[in-house]
């Protein structure tokens, strides 16, 4: 029977910096739990290989963790919506002619056409939130980060390696910065917290910056933000145009 101790009776050396980082993961896990319902207005910009691809301003409701309805602006009109009601994602865009209007499950929605990266509806809910989306994992460690002060959590899986990091300042309070990379190794998409603000007794963002680190960046100024708002199930369907 082995008892995970040292031969001088003490834990392995890396045992404290394993427990840290597992203590660490279990508070960023448990960041805003209370924020169940809230919305947001603010500006948006995508950038496409370098190129200002769009600049308007967006408005969005959120609920839990899988309801989300979002409206972006063109030119001052509602131009597109989408929405998921945790089952289904609905996507309604205006275009000349006849307008587009999708229904997908859920699980597989993807914001890659609206944001050029690609994301899935509940990590953006998350992020809006101010929470971290942690992947499944069987390890985690801390590290200090490679550039600059602070530390990186980094979460591994067996048959994947590394599935996520997460950055946090020298203080180990404030996440900074989130990368999820996919099994080859390659980023999938790198997501910022630019400025954080205080709402009710939430720490919610002020500025979010999301790239995939090569050919695409999403920006979103939060203008304003309100938490523990009143939703209907009826917010989060989109209904096909008549």
């Amino acid at each position: 029977m082995t008892t995970g101790l040292a031969r001088d009776g003490q834990p392995p050396p890396n045992a404290a910096a394993q427990a840290e980082a597992q203590a660490l993961l279990a508070i960023i896990g448990s960041r805003n739990d209370g924020l169940n319902d809230f919305k947001g207005r603010g500006a948006i910009k995508v950038w496409q290989e370098g190129r200002l691809k769009l600049k308007e301003k967006v408005y969005w409701i959120g609920s839990g963790t899988d309801k989300v309805r979002v409206v972006l602006t063109v030119g001052g009109l509602p131009a597109v919506k989408i929405a998921s009601d945790g089952k289904w994602f609905y996507y309604y865009e205006v275009a000349a002619g006849d307008p587009i209007y999708k229904k997908i499950k859920a699980s597989n929605a993807n914001l890659k056409r609206i944001l050029s990266i690609s994301i899935h509806t509940d990590d953006v809910l998350s992020l809006l939130a101010g929470r971290v989306p942690i992947r499944e994992h069987h390890s985690v460690l801390l590290e200090p980060a490679a550039t600059g002060p602070g530390y990186v959590l980094i979460l591994k899986k067996r048959w994947w390696g590394i599935r996520q990091k997460i950055y946090l300042d020298p203080s180990k309070v404030h996440v900074e910065q989130v990368e999820f990379y996919s099994r080859s190794g390659s980023l999938i998409y790198r997501a910022r917290f630019d400025a954080m603000q205080p709402v009710k007794e939430y720490l919610v963002p002020a500025k979010l910056t999301i790239t995939n680190g090569n050919d695409a960046n999403f920006e979103l100024d939060i203008k304003d933000f309100w938490a523990d708002v009143a939703v209907t199930p009826s917010m989060f369907v989109l209904n096909p145009p008549k």
